[in-house]
């Protein structure tokens, strides 16, 4: 990688970061959801994570999933020393960092299930992606999946420019240039004009305030930052003999801008999914994507059906659906008990079992999955609801002695975000951190409300820590 590129992780920390959307078991989900008959099971995989940092996105799985083999390679030293000192800490003999370079590191004969380069691919020099995807092309398993991320144009273009003059602007704030005064004053100013290229300017500065330096300085301002066209990707990896499957997230194949309709209107370029995807890229303004890859002769169903929802489990993302949402009776029953079991991830076939018995002699097996499969797969697709391929089953009530995971109470302990059962980041204030930290079941839920009091008397503590339960954040 180029010198600024290194000089920039050494002197700066990557921020510790989880990534839902590349979770084994939305992965698995997803790419089977796109063809691939038997990608592996989160449970039993080998996982390897480029550019792991300091392990956030890794350590978690580990932890999960104790009989799946988890290795993470970085060129920053002092990350790999902080991965490593926690995995060792918390007791996860299933993981390893390596300290590497991904352009001369050797494998060997180890293939890996899923390959996850997250926040790599538009922020390394030219021959690093090169090596990126070639690194992935062999020690991709053969039925593997690779997710990869990098922004995209021409949705970044507007961004990018925005980030050059961000460089360039400084004196414009009387704070000594600090970032943050000069995004909120570039918003500010760019608001100024109705028209909606100032809003959407406005809005761009906005984001990046909101960001914050520790992200900024690794995104939109760091020393390489190409966004790429999503044909130009997909002509790489073939290069490479990769084959394009689909978004890691199934809602991001339509992507939000965008209504369902627009897939109508673009019917008749269909047949050609690369120049479809790069023109919803193109109408909604998409400016980052999160792509899964295969082998190009990796084994495909191209019949897989809407009926392939069955087999995973699924969890309620949308609480207040239109009516016009729910058709029928089968799929109000499902909704209903998908709703009740919220905000666990539950087996579809559990709650298809659960229906069959309010209904009783009324239901029909076939009739109830091809309706209930159907409406699934749309509801997956608009986001709605997550697939995933495993249970995931959450407590929402608080237990009587909170008490974090030990890999958690050890991010805690590090200040570090704490990242919850559906693989997400959960940041607090400085001022909630002891309280975070004491939740190590020492104390009961009164003695807790006592200190929190004593600590931040802003914090409403009862709803906040019924909202960490429902997060899965407690052990029982």
């Amino acid at each position: 990688m180029s010198d600024p590129v290194r000089e920039l992780y050494s002197e700066h920390r990557y921020p510790a970061l989880s990534h839902a959307e590349a979770h084994p078991a939305v992965l698995c989900a997803s790419a089977r959801c796109a063809g691939v008959v038997s990608p592996a099971l989160p449970e039993s995989c080998r996982v390897l994570e480029i550019g792991c940092a300091s392990g956030h996105h890794l350590l978690p799985l580990a932890a999960a999933y104790p009989e799946s083999q988890f290795v993470g390679i970085d060129f920053s030293d002092t990350a790999i020393r902080t991965a490593t000192r926690i995995a060792r800490e918390t007791g996860l003999e299933n993981i390893r960092f390596e300290h590497a370079d991904l352009c001369d590191w050797q494998p060997g004969e180890e293939k890996f299930d899923y390959i996850i380069a997250h926040g790599m691919l538009s922020w390394i020099t030219d021959p690093a992606k090169e090596a990126l995807l070639e690194l992935v092309s062999n020690t991709l398993a053969p039925d593997g999946v690779a997710c990869l991320s990098y922004n995209t144009l021409p949705g970044w273009s507007l961004r990018q420019e925005a980030a050059a003059m961000v460089k360039a602007l400084p004196r414009l704030t009387p704070e000594g240039g600090k970032l943050e005064a000069l995004l909120e004053k570039l918003a500010t100013t760019a608001s100024i004009s109705p028209s909606a290229h100032a809003r959407d300017l406005a809005a761009i500065f906005e984001d990046m305030r909101r960001k914050g330096s520790e992200i900024l300085r690794f995104d939109e301002l760091a020393p390489i930052n190409d966004p790429l066209h999503f044909s130009q990707v997909i002509h790489w990896a073939g290069q490479k003999h990769l084959r394009y499957l689909s978004e890691s997230s199934l809602p991001e194949n339509l992507p939000p801008k965008l209504a369902p309709e627009t897939l109508t209107h673009l019917q008749p370029i269909a047949g050609d999914p690369v120049l479809l995807q790069q023109t919803l890229d193109l109408l909604s303004g998409r400016t980052h994507r999160c792509s899964l890859f295969c082998h190009a002769d990796c084994e495909m169903d191209l019949a897989t059906t809407a009926a392939v929802t069955l087999h995973f489990s699924a969890r309620l993302l949308e609480p207040s659906l239109p009516r016009e949402a729910i058709t029928g009776e089968l799929v109000e029953i499902f909704h209903a008990s998908l709703t009740a079991a919220s905000p666990s991830a539950r087996s579809v076939r559990t709650i298809m079992e659960e229906c069959a018995k309010r209904l009783g002699n009324r239901w029909d097996p076939a009739q109830a999955a091809k309706a209930i499969a159907s409406w699934l797969y749309q509801a997956a697709r608009l986001g709605w609801v997550e697939l995933r391929a495993d249970e995931t089953l959450i407590e929402p009530v608080p237990p009587e002695r909170p008490q974090l995971s030990p890999l958690n109470r050890a991010f805690a302990g590090a200040e570090l975000p704490l990242v919850d059962a559906f693989h997400q980041s959960c940041h607090f204030p400085v001022g909630h951190q002891a309280i975070v930290k004491a939740l190590d079941g020492s104390r009961n839920r009164e003695e807790l409300a006592t200190f929190a009091k004593e600590q931040a008397p802003d914090l409403h503590f009862d709803p906040w820590l019924v909202h960490l339960s429902a997060r899965g954040l407690f052990r029982e």
